[in-house]
């Protein structure tokens, strides 16, 4: 795995940062983003630290949306109010991407929820929820993902 010091995805996979995990395995990482679209949003982080797609091998590449699978099927245990999500790829700047690591955004969706993830897609990082209730509401949700399951750690 390549690491960059400056890039807080390479920070989380070091734990050097503080995080809120819900799976590992083979050097993947999910965690819960903490600007979350809808309740439970996940970021599936790559191994290495690449910005775009392309840039990973294919072998990583493959592994990458294979883990991505695995979590989508977990998801619908964990969460029982979702009936579906989205998967998105900001593949570069120029494609909304924040912070240059290839992750997929795995994002719950709810029945009748579009009205609210179309809002929160647009303002996410204008006054989420408050600091205090955030850190409370991730960490409620890393305890359902525990609570379902190992860490599905396979390194």
């Amino acid at each position: 795995m390549l690491n960059n010091k400056s890039c807080i995805m390479c920070e989380i996979h070091s734990n050097q940062l503080e995080h809120f995990s819900v799976a590992e395995r083979h050097g993947f990482k999910a965690i819960l983003d903490i600007y979350p679209i809808t309740e439970g949003h996940i970021l599936i982080l790559s191994r290495s630290h690449a910005s775009h797609l392309e840039q990973l091998c294919a072998q990583e590449h493959t592994e990458l949306f294979q883990f991505a699978h695995q979590i989508g099927k977990r998801m619908f245990d964990v969460m029982d109010d979702v009936s579906d999500y989205t998967l998105v790829v900001n593949n570069g700047r120029d494609a909304g991407q924040h912070i240059p690591h290839v992750h997929i955004h795995m994002i719950p969706r709810r029945k009748g929820d579009s009205l609210h993830f179309y809002w929160r897609l647009m303002t996410r990082f204008i006054n989420p929820l408050g600091g205090k209730k955030r850190v409370q509401q991730l960490a409620e949700w890393q305890r359902r993902w525990r609570m379902h399951g190992k860490h599905m750690d396979g390194s």
